[in-house]
Parts: structure tokens; sequence; C-alpha cells
């Protein structure tokens, strides 16, 4: 693993395969019988590593991991701490163990937590309109990851992240006006394996000025 702090809250970590493999192998061996481990012990390994090698850590607070996909089948992972986790719930007052007094407990308005993430992949037949894309994002301030890949099969890829929100349409939408968009999972495996990453976390930033 490579590891690059960007900040006392946020970590880039770079794992090849043999990390990855790795790191999935320690959290299977901590699957218990109430049925953790699996993803969630492989994250704990990830996170235990990081903090031995750096010191960074994560122990007791909210995490945000943001993965992107590389092309020699590793990732990039950007690690951060959101704070500390509570230690009492929404309403209680100091000194009030959980479930005392229940009914003389007012329900606590709590602020609506920011939509999760979700990988989108555009393709397209040129390189000229996926800097098109780039520019035009780079223009209204996209906020994201951002990595574009030359397929084998001589298309260029785009792979952005959008907040998963039902009751609008996504701001991503206007780049199918360049190219398509193809389902993540299945377009993430290919360039996986035929892809070359030409920027593999930036690639807005990167590329925008070339259009």
């Amino acid at each position: 693993m490579d590891f690059i702090r960007i900040s006392d809250v946020k970590i880039k970590v770079t794992l090849s395969q043999e990390d990855l493999d790795r790191c999935v192998t320690e959290g299977e061996r901590e699957r218990g019988s109430d049925g953790s481990g699996g993803s969630h012990g492989t994250l704990r390994a990830i996170l235990r590593e990081i903090r031995q090698k750096t010191g960074f850590d994560a122990t007791g607070e909210r995490v945000l991991m943001q993965m992107f996909p590389a092309s020699d089948g590793g990732c990039e992972l950007f690690v951060t701490r959101l704070g500390k986790l509570p230690d009492k719930l929404p309403g209680e007052k100091p000194g009030e163990k959980p479930g005392d007094k229940p009914s003389a407990r007012k329900p606590a308005s709590l602020p609506a937590a920011p939509p999760p993430l979700r990988s989108a992949v555009f393709v397209f037949e040129r390189l000229s309109p996926l800097l098109s894309v780039c520019r035009h994002l780079a223009r209204v301030g996209y906020p994201h990851l951002s990595a574009a890949y030359c397929g084998d099969d001589g298309l260029w890829y785009l792979v952005l992240q959008e907040k998963i929100q039902s009751d609008r349409p996504s701001p991503l939408s206007f780049a199918e006006e360049f190219g398509v968009r193809r389902r993540a999972g299945a377009a993430l495996a290919y360039i996986k394996e035929h892809g070359v990453c030409v920027s593999p976390s930036h690639a807005v930033a990167d590329l925008a000025p070339l259009a």
C-alpha cells in the first residue's frame, strides 16, 4: 500500500491487486458467528493497516470511504474521518441511560444525511466529446472523483460519481448528449481488464484544459 496524507482527516491509499486480495482474505478470517466479516471485515483490515503504518486512526469515528478502480486491478481509496460516533441517542440528557423514560423524551429533529454516491460511466467514440464533458463539469464545479480510460475496443470511458436522488434528474444527464451511459458494474469490470488509465482520480480537472 502507498499512502498520501491529504489533511488531518483525509488520506489517500493506493492498493495493488495483491493488497486487495490480502485484505479480503483477512476480512474473511474475521467472519464470526454473527455474520460479521466479509466486506466489512475487508474494510476493517484496510483501516487497521492504515492506522498501523501511518497513525491515521479512524477508530470510533464515522468514516467516508470512496474507492476508484485502477487499471492494474487495484484501486485508489480516499478515507475521510467525519467525526466521533455519538455516545448517546439524540434527545438523551447527560446521565440518562438509553431506554430511561422513553415516553417523556421528545424525538429530536435530525439533519438530513447527504445522499450516497454511485458510479456513473459514460462511453465516447472519440476523445473530444469526453474532453467537452470534462470542461463543462470543471466550469460548474464538479466536486467528486473522476477517472478516464481508453479501452481495447478503441472507445473512451469517463467514470464519474453522482448523488443518488429519486426526486430530481441526475446533474450528469447532459453527458448523454456527448456519449452513452453504460451500466457501471459491467463497464468498470471491462476497463479493469481491458482499459488503460489516462487519469485515475481527477480526470475532470486534468482533461478540461485540453478541450
